[in-house]
């Protein structure tokens, strides 16, 4: 393996763009920044077709066969977080992965399986500005700014959704 390995969690019902946005990112640098080299694997629990919230499936690795060390893990969010974020055997896997990789990070609803993995505590972090409240009051040990984009402290890095917010008019803010 010659690039940087970047590893996107996912788990049935996350979202697609939670998963196809970061695999679009990493790729286009490879392809467009020379110096820039990123291989990405998705990886879920029970590693094989994974079905998205809206349907779409895709293949992925089993998630006890990746090994690190890890350049980036990215975890996905999406719908059902309570039931993804209550997973034990998910939970490990994640705390087995973070403790081999130089950076972690989430997209969106992806905070609340860091959080629950023990992976934010004590840390600033933002999740999408509809689950910020949720988030401060399910883990109190993490510090939840309702107002920050990203969030990027040492090897930590979290999303919020905020092009979701300018578009929703009811959001009542940018």
């Amino acid at each position: 393996m010659d690039g940087q390995r970047v590893v996107i969690v996912t788990f049935d019902s996350a979202q697609i763009l939670d998963v196809a946005g970061p695999l679009e990112v990493f790729s286009t640098a490879t392809r467009l920044v020379p110096p820039a080299c990123y291989e990405v694997e998705l990886a879920s629990l029970g590693g094989g077709q994974v079905r998205s919230s809206s349907g779409l499936e895709f293949a992925t690795s089993h998630l006890d066969e990746v090994q690190g060390p890890v350049d980036t893990l990215v975890v996905a969010g999406g719908r059902d977080m309570d039931d993804v974020s209550a997973d034990p055997d998910l939970l490990a896997q994640l705390r087995r992965l973070a403790a081999d990789s130089r950076r972690v990070a989430s997209v969106c609803s992806g905070a609340f399986l860091l959080a629950a993995a023990g992976l934010l505590d004590g840390r600033r972090a933002v999740t999408h500005w509809d689950e910020c409240r949720r988030l401060a009051r399910s883990y109190p040990d993490v510090a939840v700014d309702p107002d920050a984009d990203v969030y990027k402290r040492q090897d930590r890095t979290d999303q919020a959704g905020r092009d979701q917010r300018r578009l929703h008019p009811a959001a009542g803010r940018e």
